[in-house]
């Protein structure tokens, strides 16, 4: 059944005493980072050669959407990208440009399969112009604040699919076991006399896996100004990887497309996308996997149908007035046990710091993760948190790879098999995150869904 809140902050000027109480204010933008020529595309072993130029009628941008109450602002910043880096530069870089402290800067990609990322070295030009990008669309919307009203609500999608397929019998086949990463018939092993390969029943790959869950929940927050619509925020947790390792071409993937479609659909609304939990999710239709060749009309199509559902659940919201809330903010490193085979050189230092943000906005919470978090750790996180609208946010303030679920290691496959954490990483996680909430619940109260085990 769906599930619609509607959920408002006010707009509103109060004086108690001789002190002014400020309303809850919001500013918006977004910078186009499309490249110009050639650049080094992420997100594929495959791929060998520079980009060989853009989809007609694709744009890559960075988006910026700053909230201030009280003297306290949070910036939330996201780039149609892969691989974003220097998260703790350039966020100093923010707080220098705007005056937001750097802790509250909350700065992630969404994981776009089909665009650059930034290096110096291979990307230098590109880089240097994706950087400035980053702090000028913050310094644009800290620049554009304005009274605003939102509310909160959520829809349904099955963009998404479960990746992790595992086979029901031995076969041999001449394709490899991830033909993104490793082929026979493309790329730096392409060969006349390939080889069959041999799997057996039980092994877990990466592919589409329908049977398998995933967190189908399309969450938005809506945001409008004085007298018109302002931003509205997405989110949902799925890889960008309709467009595959074959796949040369710059493109702003499924979520650029839906992006592109809300903004249509709603005029004078901007878009910012925030990728979730997605580390064991992926669209259902992956070019290069289950046989399927890369299409961008099957990306745009994927794009517009959850832009469709964003649209719908949009306009059953409405704003209205509310008390103006406090913006509550804290952060911290969560220390994760480093994986067992990597003690073997980092024996002085078996952690992995997770750097992680909350913030509160009245009834909303997000909770930041610098890496590829599985669905199933997400959805716990959200279900913990104290407010009644919870996002997570993927790929944030940091880069420390996958993060499974202790299970997965068991089971294999390739999330595991990369991650850099030991399997009982997901219990620390928890336990930690869950004390890390306690900070925002009323005293004698406990975090919804607080239990670790």
């Amino acid at each position: 059944m769906q599930r619609v809140h509607s959920w408002v902050l006010a707009a509103l000027l109060s004086v108690c005493g001789a002190q002014a109480q400020q309303a809850l204010r919001a500013g918006y933008a977004k910078v186009d980072i499309t490249p110009d020529g050639p650049v080094w595309m992420g997100g594929y072993d495959l791929r060998k050669t520079p980009s060989e130029g853009v989809y007609p009628g694709e744009k890559l941008f960075v988006r910026a959407l700053v909230f201030e109450a009280g003297g306290t602002r949070v910036a939330f910043v996201e780039a149609d990208i892969i691989g974003a880096r220097d998260h703790a530069r350039l966020r100093e870089s923010i707080a220098a440009a705007t005056g937001i402290p750097a802790a509250n800067v909350l700065y992630g990609d969404v994981h776009n399969h089909a665009a650059p990322s930034p290096n110096p070295k291979r990307n230098g030009e590109w880089t240097a112009q994706f950087d400035a990008a980053v702090v000028e669309v913050v310094r644009q919307a800290a620049g554009r604040l304005e009274p605003v009203r939102v509310a909160a609500g959520q829809g349904r999608s099955r963009v998404a699919m479960n990746r992790r397929a595992m086979r029901l019998a031995d076969r041999e086949s001449y394709l490899t076991f991830d033909e993104n990463a490793r082929s026979q018939s493309f790329g730096e092993f392409k060969t006349d006399n390939p080889v069959l390969i041999r799997e057996f029943a039980g092994d877990m790959r990466l592919g589409a896996n329908p049977a398998g869950p995933i967190d189908d929940a399309v969450q938005l927050v809506r945001i409008d100004g004085r007298n018109a619509p302002l931003a509205v925020m997405i989110h949902y947790p799925c890889h960008g990887t309709s467009l595959g390792g074959r796949n040369g071409r710059i493109s702003a993937e499924w979520m650029g497309r839906m992006q592109e479609y809300v903004e249509s659909q709603i005029p004078g609304v901007g878009s910012i996308y925030l990728q979730g939990a997605a580390g064991d999710i992926n669209p259902r239709v992956v070019g290069g996997l289950d046989g399927y060749q890369d299409n961008i009309a099957v990306t745009r199509a994927l794009g517009e149908e959850i832009g469709r559902e964003v649209v719908r659940v949009y306009r059953t919201l409405v704003p209205g007035t509310a008390e103006v809330p406090e913006i509550r903010i804290a952060a911290r490193d969560i220390l994760l046990p480093r994986a067992y085979r990597d003690l073997f050189t980092e024996f002085r230092d078996p952690v992995i710091r997770a750097p992680t943000t909350v913030v509160q906005i009245g009834d909303l919470m997000w909770v930041t993760f610098p890496g590829e978090l599985f669905h199933a750790i997400g959805k716990f996180v959200k279900a913990a948190c104290p407010a009644p609208y919870a996002h997570f946010m993927g790929y944030t303030n940091g880069s420390i790879g996958y993060m499974p679920e202790q299970k997965a290691f068991a089971e294999g496959g390739y999330e595991p098999s990369v991650s850099r954490l030991a399997p009982v990483a997901e219990q620390v996680y928890k336990r930690a995150i869950v004390e890390m909430l306690r900070e925002f619940v009323a005293p004698g109260a406990a975090p919804a869904g607080a239990s670790a085990q």
